[in-house]
């Protein structure tokens, strides 16, 4: 199968950005974040060497979730300006690579990786996807050709993870159930509470018995949830919460079918990319470092062209 990466950019801007001190171009401009983000690139272009390669945006803009729920992320802290100015500049730095990128407004980074994924599965090509990013919500796509490689804070560092991996180490369930188990237990990230009472252990039983949140609901209304798996405040709460609860779990089931009119497998194959051009903007950024690692890239770009 042909290697297809996908991108989280602001997962890697985010984490450079706080992992590396603050970088400035002779000018003044602070470009730690892009720093970051070029030098994560150029490690994927040469340690996994892929055939296709995609970068995906969030984007300003209120994203659906928010008018569904408004509290949905409410206790994210805005970054300082100097962040956002520099996503102009790894979308630079993404063009002068021949990398193609997206984003989508009203939807998140997730959703576009969720859409490219189906849309892989739709081809006659066969596609082995791994997505890099520092999103839980992410594991929900993993299949027998889908992996995700997960961001630590330390960027040039990733776990990747599986369908073995989400099996070992959320006891059992597959990463469809990951849905269920985060309505049911919140999700600080997101900041979505979930059920009052019941946490991770609890949760992951439930999911081992029943499978997903519709069935407990109606085990729920046959009257076979036993008092040893939940004690009557907690089911009381399920009960009158339910439309809720069920909120919670689309909010977290990631959406497939944004109109992404552009995008076409064909078109983020890695071309050959523009050296001069390349060289032209880390000069500009200051990013003489990185200048040599470049070279190793064009050597092994020389291979495969």
């Amino acid at each position: 199968m042909k290697k297809f990466i996908i991108i989280d950019a602001l997962a890697v801007l985010h984490r450079a950005w706080h992992a590396l001190p603050r970088l400035a171009t002779p000018e003044g401009k602070i470009v730690n974040a892009v720093y970051g983000f070029t030098n994560f690139i150029l490690k994927i272009l040469k340690e996994e060497k892929p055939e296709f390669l995609v970068v995906v945006y969030d984007t300003p803009a209120p994203c659906f979730r928010e008018k569904e729920f408004k509290e949905y992320k409410a206790n994210r802290v805005a970054q300082p300006q100097e962040f956002y100015d520099q996503i102009p500049l790894s979308e630079k730095v993404l063009k002068a690579f021949s990398i193609n990128f997206f984003s989508y407004p009203g939807f998140e980074a997730d959703d576009l990786v969720s859409t490219i994924k189906k849309k892989l599965g739709e081809c006659h090509e066969a596609y082995q996807t791994i997505i890099f990013t520092g999103d839980r919500d992410l594991f929900q796509l993993i299949d027998k050709k889908t992996q995700v490689a997960f961001l630590k804070q330390n960027i040039s560092q990733t776990r990747l993870y599986g369908e073995n991996e989400i099996n070992k180490e959320y006891q059992g369930l597959t990463p469809r159930q990951l849905i269920d188990l985060k309505a049911l237990m919140g999700d600080q990230a997101d900041n979505i509470p979930g059920v009052k009472g019941i946490g991770p252990k609890k949760a992951l039983s439930l999911l081992s018995k029943y499978g997903n949140l519709e069935n407990i609901y109606e085990a729920i209304e046959r009257g076979d949830l036993k008092e040893k798996e939940i004690n009557e405040k907690i089911l009381k709460t399920l009960i009158k919460e339910k439309d809720k609860i069920i909120l919670f779990k689309n909010l977290f089931i990631l959406r497939s079918d944004l109109n992404l009119k552009n995008f076409r497998p064909e078109n983020c194959r890695l071309l050959k990319f523009d050296k001069e051009e390349i060289r032209k903007i880390f000069n500009e950024l200051g990013f003489k470092s990185l200048l040599l690692r470049l070279e190793k890239i064009e050597t092994q770009q020389k291979a495969l062209f």
